[in-house]
């Protein structure tokens, strides 16, 4: 018998953070497996990085998959996610049959396409939880996503490079296939609740609230912090590649070791922001990540910056959960996934390029610079949050 919602509403924590957790193995592979695994191959930094920001463009497109989403509404926004998750899967499998005789730009196809299936899972995700939460709960609705995101990213990183260390490469990605398959017997235990809305203005509703300076403001400032967790965990896994010459296996470790402070992270972020509202935690958590990207200039020592870098991460996935809370709290109901969808293709167009260019950038500037350059990127994010007005009084077009 399908699971109501409705009676055992913690169920939509489960629910929401195991989708998000295929999402993370999908992430895990391309933001950090990926340049590991291309290094490996022998392929060029620059190009390493590139191939990375190219298998992530089905997320500067997100706002097709919610266009889709929301103008064929009546099929729900459960089948899409099931649909997305199992695409995803095979993005897997078929990334598995390449690797036995590695082709550069076959590899970076299907990359790109299983992306394309984890778009419709996450832009549907998203807009379900939006159509069933309510404000005072959206922080931990996010920092249940959140976890479940980062699990996926960082166990999936690891359980991927352990099984390729023993085994081969395209056993990890055949075996992560199979886990992303079996997740989907949780929105399928679901009973959906049809939405009750009649045929929608979609173009109009969407050119109304872009007229909202709230939405244009909270988007602006989106835009800028998402720039500044993308240098960050990009430059992140070249650190640790290149500087440190840490192997493969470590590095996975390390990334699942710092679940230890996502997890936390996720949920103090989340329960602040629906207790606080959303501004002031923010600007308490900016400041600590904006001061803490400037010690790792002068470690050198691994302890030292172990404990710098596990301060960003926790701080940064505190920061991911009120965020995400406060975009919810913008979203107009009746289009939540085309509206939020563009707000995500917006700002991850600038992730996605500021991503394929960190290893160029890397090169050029060197580590220490791209350091500085993250504090930067998070102080302007300070400034333009300060101008953001009217969260708690937003009236959407009907």
């Amino acid at each position: 018998m399908p699971i109501d919602l409705s009676a055992k509403k913690k169920f939509k924590y489960l629910l929401f953070s195991s989708l998000y957790f295929s999402e993370g193995l999908y992430q895990g592979l391309i933001l950090i497996v990926t340049p590991i695994y291309l290094i490996d191959k022998g392929v060029s930094l620059p190009l390493v990085t590139l191939i990375s920001g190219i298998g992530y463009l089905p997320w500067g497109l997100k706002f097709v998959w919610g266009g889709i989403i929301d103008f064929f509404h009546r099929y729900g926004r459960k089948r899409f996610a099931v649909i997305g998750t199992i695409a995803g899967a095979f993005g897997f499998f078929i990334i598995s049959l390449i690797d036995q005789f590695f082709s550069l730009i076959f590899f970076t196809i299907f990359l790109l396409l299983g992306y394309v299936g984890i778009g419709f899972l996450d832009s549907a995700t998203d807009a379900w939880a939006i159509d069933i939460s309510k404000k005072e709960e959206r922080g931990k609705i996010n920092s249940s996503m959140n976890i479940g995101k980062w699990v996926g990213q960082y166990l999936g990183a690891l359980i991927i490079i352990a099984i390729a260390v023993s085994f081969s490469y395209s056993i990890s990605f055949m075996i992560s296939g199979l886990i992303i398959l079996v997740l989907v017997i949780v929105p399928l235990s679901v009973k959906y609740e049809d939405r009750k809305i009649d045929k929608l203005r979609i173009w109009s509703l969407i050119r109304q609230e872009f007229r909202n300076l709230t939405t244009r403001l909270t988007t602006l400032y989106f835009f800028v912090i998402v720039l500044q967790h993308a240098l960050f965990f990009t430059l992140l896994v070249l650190y640790l590649k290149v500087v440190l010459d840490l192997n493969d296996t470590y590095i996975g470790m390390l990334f699942a070791l710092w679940l230890i402070v996502v997890i936390p992270g996720s949920i103090f972020g989340g329960i602040l922001s629906d207790k606080f509202g959303r501004k002031r935690p923010l600007y308490f958590f900016l400041i600590i990540v904006m001061f803490a990207s400037i010690p790792p200039i002068f470690f050198s020592d691994f302890l030292h910056l172990f404990i710098s870098f596990s301060v960003i991460i926790f701080f940064v996935n505190a920061i991911i959960s009120a965020n995400w809370a406060m975009i919810m709290d913008i979203i107009n109901p009746k289009i939540s996934a085309f509206q939020h969808e563009i707000i995500c293709s917006i700002v991850n167009f600038g992730s996605i390029v500021i991503g394929s260019a960190t290893g160029t950038l890397f090169v050029i500037l060197g580590a220490d610079n791209l350091f500085i350059l993250c504090a930067l990127i998070t102080l302007i994010s300070i400034l333009i949050l300060y101008t953001v007005k009217g969260l708690d009084d937003m009236k959407w077009s009907s």
